[in-house]
């Protein structure tokens, strides 16, 4: 249910390249936006060091529907990278897969693939309620995994999954791809270390959609299996689909996990006989006292999606496909890089505004970089978010070096997002102890 995303801001070069050349490089543009960018450059080393190991990663996929095909495509495109068995209860969706990855073989059931000693590392991408069964087994073989996003139906589910990965001492990466997008991990730099908003104080985020969500169900399966996003039982809705990528992002960003949530959510339009929320608006509190402000509809898309940061001294809008924006409040003292901007625009408020220019990079060693240029699509080499992350991921594998968004990562979106589902159903104020983190 993912949008693909386009997540330009640095574009680097195929050669070979020093650690010393890419934070060279990324210090003039970083003087400009009043960051250093050195998670991105830091990744795409990990990515150099990666490609240079050919030996083969075999590989299984479990799971191969829209999402599951979607990563499937991407992984295929990582060098050394070979599927040899992909499992799929639905049959179309095993036979499309298969002619993606025609040397691999099918399985109808996915404990007869991760019995394959021949596999390093699972994939999954199977409906919610299957993730920590698959997940578990797999790594309990001796596996690494990667899983997609929520990482669990529940969080007994996902502690479950953290404590088999430390058991095994295998990897465990939750596909919550933003952490590998590089207009994120910018963003991440202009709030933490350029502190272009000062005192971050509020956060709002949204996904809104205009559709029912729901999808014709082939002849030859059922309504459940088809569209189990919908009932209560195989899901957790829009606060897990949707809302887990953007509380990711709020914690990573604030660096803390919320303590508290209320919220309001109901079936109020899409009345098909569904039992999770068709809408929802909740706010998390942090220890800090920041509070987010998270919404998400199915009957209007205006505003689309993205994760606005707050604070004493400006406003930061990061999105998946709209790459940055940066407003300064009125009070707030001008950096130097503010100073000549392209493409002034006026804030909500009349602030001054700047697009942040996610490839500016692109114009080093000429005069006069633009800082105020916002780009909507764009690529890092050609890639995605979905095949940066899952190079992110066999670049882990083969150097030993910890993925970008862990169990942990996962842990903490998976609490939030089933605890604000909490709050709605029960219509009353949630406190989320520091247990509910612990694994």
């Amino acid at each position: 249910m993912d949008d693909i995303e386009g997540m330009p801001d640095l574009v680097f070069t195929t050669g070979e390249t020093t650690r010393r050349e890419i934070l060279t490089g990324t210090a003039a543009i970083a003087a400009a936006f009043g960051a250093t960018l050195e998670l991105a450059a830091e990744a795409q080393l990990r990515r150099q060091e990666a490609a240079k190991d050919a030996r083969p990663v075999k590989c299984g996929f479990v799971g191969v529907g829209s999402q599951g095909t979607l990563m499937l495509r991407r992984a295929l495109s990582v060098p050394g990278v070979e599927f040899v068995g992909i499992c799929d209860i639905y049959e179309p969706n095993l036979r499309r897969a298969l002619e993606l990855a025609p040397n691999a073989k099918g399985y109808k059931d996915y404990r007869a693939l991760i019995d394959r000693k021949d596999v390093e590392a699972i994939l999954i991408a199977t409906p919610l309620y299957v993730h920590a069964p698959v997940a578990i087994a797999a790594l309990q073989a001796g596996k690494h995994v990667f899983c997609e996003k929520m990482m669990a139906y529940s969080i007994a589910d996902a502690k479950r999954m953290a404590r088999a990965a430390i058991a095994a001492k295998k990897i465990l990466q939750i596909g919550h791809q933003r952490r590998s997008n590089v207009i994120y991990n910018h963003g991440w730099e202009l709030i933490n270390k350029a502190k272009v908003c000062g005192k971050v104080t509020h956060v709002r985020a949204q996904w809104n959609r205009n559709g029912s969500w729901r999808r014709p169900v082939p002849k030859d399966t059922t309504d459940r299996h088809w569209n189990w996003r919908l009932y209560k039982d195989l899901s957790q809705g829009l606060m897990a689909e949707l809302g887990s990528h953007q509380i990711h992002v709020a914690n990573w960003y604030l660096r803390e996990v919320p303590c508290a949530v209320v919220g309001i959510g109901g079936i109020d339009y899409w009345k098909d006989g569904r039992t999770v929320f068709d809408n929802v608006e909740v706010i998390f509190e942090y220890p800090s006292g920041v509070k987010l402000n998270y919404t998400s509809l199915t009957t209007n898309q205006f505003d689309g999606f993205y994760e606005q940061f707050m604070g004493k001294d400006g406003t930061l809008i990061v999105s998946q496909s709209g790459g940055g924006q940066y407003y300064r409040e009125p009070t707030a003292q001008p950096e130097a890089w503010m100073k000549d901007p392209a493409n002034k625009q006026t804030g909500p408020q009349g602030q001054q505004g700047l697009k942040l220019d996610p490839e500016a990079t692109k114009k080093l060693g000429t005069t006069g970089v633009r800082v105020g240029e916002r780009v909507i699509r764009g690529t890092v080499e050609g890639k995605d978010d979905y095949l940066l992350e899952m190079e992110d991921f066999f670049a882990s594998i083969r150097t030993g070096a910890p993925v970008y968004c862990d169990y942990r990562d996962g842990l903490k979106a998976c609490v939030a997002a089933i605890r604000a589902n909490e709050a709605m159903t029960k219509k009353t104020r949630i406190e989320i102890p520091p247990s509910d983190y612990m694994i």
